[in-house]
Order: structure tokens, then C-alpha cells, then sequence
């Protein structure tokens, strides 16, 4: 009796304590083990490396504005905001200035994120910007992204004017003849994700088409006020159309037409392969680029496709709104920019999508392999 009423020793006791806080320890691993279960997105292995979730209600198909929005679309979506997080660090690291355009505008101030049945993101950047984002995107950007410049493509009858280079698209003498002022020539470019699909030209397996982030330049456009601001804006046109259309400028120079430059160097512009011509534009608008009453994108105003002017002031600040889960550059003067484009803008409007096939965990070359074209 004495023995079992016997006080435990030090040595028994510390040894029961011991035990007692090792017991204690894996509670507490297994109830820190069970919050992070229950707070953790059973989704987020279905990211791409590094992608950060940038919508909202990612992973849960909705209703907005009475349009049903997908997973699918959200993911797409996201993949986009990806691609725009690495262009404004790009832009923050050299002090280059952007602005969300077009349908992201509009979707920024009616409905705090992407309008529910757009399927793209576009910004635009005034020409001094866009030349130098344009001078380092491609020593700054990720691995995982591709950036498609309007310059960056080869005609298939200019193989021998022009070295293969990695970097250059071809283009074949059907797709010229499908789309003669389509493509390549939007005066742009686009960062492009390497790991996703895209799809707006089945006949092109051979072009990247991975989901794009628009970039446009901003170009002074009519109406002008100063006669040399007219003068530099005809150029601009005779250069783009040249690039075009080779064939136009060579009749014209034979008929004697007089032409916005001299015959000898409308002459050699047009022996450059579309690559230079396209840079050369690009150079020229760059260095003769000033303040004028309007900018807007001058392929429609060179070749009379809706052209937009917007006014000088709206793009003078940058400010911010809210879109989706980050907030987006705008233009000072969003909502003259809006009204320009849209007219009455609080108006929803359904316009089509770009994309015929879209896939944010399938590349594009996986979506072509096995298709028969």
C-alpha cells in the first residue's frame, strides 16, 4: 500500500512532462496542419508556374451582367492579368508610362473588371513609351512569354533578301493573298504566353498563338492643326501603305504621281523586306513625334477604318481604377476616351470574340499537333 502511494521521483516526473509536451507539439502540427487544409484552394494546382490569381472568384463559373462567365474564361482572363503584371514591372523598372484602352477601358469603369464576354485585355502607350518598352521588353521579359511586334515577320518571297532568323514569323504568299492588309499589319504588338492557346488563324500552325496582351501605339492624328504635323501624318501613310502594297507605289512612281516623299527614297523603301519597312515607320513616327490636338492609332486613320482622335489632355495623368483584383492605368480623361469609341458607353453592347479556340493550360503547338490543316 505504501508502495503505490509512494510519490513519483524527479526523474519520473520530469520524464512524464517531457512526454506530455511532445504529445502537445504534434496537436499543434496536426491542428496547424488541418487550418491550412481547410484555407487551402484545392485549384491552385491547375496554375501555370508563377501564376498569381489576379480574378476574382477565379475558379467558380458566375453570372455577370446577366452573361454567363466560365472557368474557363476567368482563367484565360487571369493568364492576361499575368502577362500585364509583367509588363508594368517592366514599365516601372524603365518609367514607362500605359493606359488601359479600348474594351478594357470600358471595362474598367462600368464594370470594376473585364467586361464578362470580352475575351482580350488591351493598353496602349504613347510612341515615346511604346519605342522604349518596345528598346528592352525583349532582354526584360520572362522566359514563359513571347513578344509578337508587327516588325517580327518574313514574307515568303523575301527568303533571299532576308537572313532566316529565329525571331522572325513567316508568312506565305496564301496568307498575303487571304488577309492582304490584315496581317502583320496592325502597327502593334503583342506579349504572348507561351504555355497557352489562342487560336484566331487554324491555317497558321507555324505562328505563335498563345493567349496576348494588345500593346498600340499612340500616334499624333487629324485633324491637325499644324501644317507640319499634316506633312509628317502623309509620310506616316505613304510608309504604311507602301508596306502594304509594294506594287501601289511602284505604279504610282511610274505614272509620275507626286508622292508625300522623293521617287529615290520611296525607291529604296521599297526594297526593303517588310521587317525594315515596319521598323522604319516605327523610327520615323518615334522621332518625329510632338504634341498635337489628337492621338489615336493611325492604321485607321491611314486607311479610313473607324479612326479614332482622341483628345491630347485625357492622356496628360494616369490614373487609377479598380479591375478585377488589381488596379489598372487609365487615361486621365477615361470617360471622353469612352465616349469617342463608344458613344454611349453605359450602353452594354455584345461584340464577338477574337478567339475561335482558348485554352490557359493547353500551348498551342500541343492544340495543332495531330490536326489536319
Amino acid at each position: 500500500m505504501e508502495d503505490i502511494l509512494e510519490k513519483p521521483s524527479e526523474d519520473k516526473l520530469s520524464l512524464l512532462m517531457e512526454q506530455q509536451n511532445k504529445l502537445l507539439d504534434q496537436q499543434n502540427i496536426l491542428l496547424q496542419q488541418l487550418i491550412e487544409l481547410e484555407n487551402a484552394n484545392p485549384f491552385e494546382e491547375c496554375l501555370l508556374d508563377g501564376e498569381q490569381i489576379l480574378v476574382k472568384d477565379l475558379f467558380r463559373d458566375e453570372i455577370r451582367n446577366g452573361f454567363l462567365v466560365t472557368v474557363n474564361q476567368k482563367r484565360i482572363w487571369n493568364i492576361q492579368l499575368n502577362i500585364l503584371a509583367e509588363i508594368d514591372r517592366i514599365c516601372k523598372k524603365h518609367g514607362i508610362n500605359y493606359f488601359a484602352c479600348r474594351g478594357t477601358l470600358l471595362g474598367a469603369v462600368r464594370h470594376k473588371g473585364f467586361v464578362p464576354w470580352n475575351d482580350d485585355l488591351d493598353i496602349a502607350m504613347l510612341r515615346p513609351d511604346y519605342e522604349n518598352f518596345k528598346r528592352v521588353v525583349k532582354q526584360e521579359i520572362k522566359d514563359c512569354y513571347f513578344v509578337d511586334a508587327w516588325h517580327d515577320y518574313k514574307f515568303e518571297d523575301e527568303e533571299k533578301v532576308l537572313p532566316d532568323k529565329s525571331f522572325l514569323q513567316f508568312v506565305t504568299k496564301q496568307q498575303r493573298k487571304t488577309y492582304p492588309d490584315r496581317w502583320p499589319f496592325w502597327v502593334m504588338m503583342k506579349i504572348k504566353d507561351n504555355r497557352t492557346t489562342f487560336i484566331q488563324y487554324r491555317d497558321r500552325p507555324h505562328v505563335h498563338q498563345g493567349i496576348w496582351v494588345d500593346i498600340f501605339p499612340l500616334d499624333p492624328v487629324p485633324p491637325f492643326s499644324n501644317a507640319q504635323q499634316q506633312k509628317i501624318f502623309e509620310i506616316e501613310s505613304l510608309l504604311f501603305k507602301t508596306a502594304i502594297s509594294p506594287a501601289a507605289a511602284i505604279k504610282a512612281l511610274q505614272e509620275n504621281k507626286v508622292l508625300a516623299l522623293d521617287k529615290n527614297s520611296v525607291e529604296q523603301y521599297i526594297k526593303l523586306p517588310h521587317s525594315k519597312k515596319a521598323l522604319a515607320l516605327d523610327l520615323f513616327a518615334y522621332k518625329n513625334f510632338a504634341k498635337s490636338d489628337f492621338v489615336g492609332h493611325i492604321r485607321g486613320h491611314i486607311l479610313g477604318e473607324k479612326p479614332l482622335a482622341f483628345k491630347w489632355e485625357n492622356f496628360e495623368e494616369v490614373v487609377y481604377l479598380p479591375f478585377e483584383e488589381i488596379n489598372l492605368p487609365v487615361p486621365r480623361g477615361y470617360e471622353d476616351c469612352l465616349t469617342t469609341q463608344y458613344g454611349d458607353w453605359h450602353k452594354p453592347i455584345i461584340f464577338e470574340n477574337h478567339a475561335i479556340a482558348a485554352s490557359a493550360d493547353i500551348s498551342y503547338r500541343d492544340f495543332f499537333k495531330g490536326i489536319k490543316l
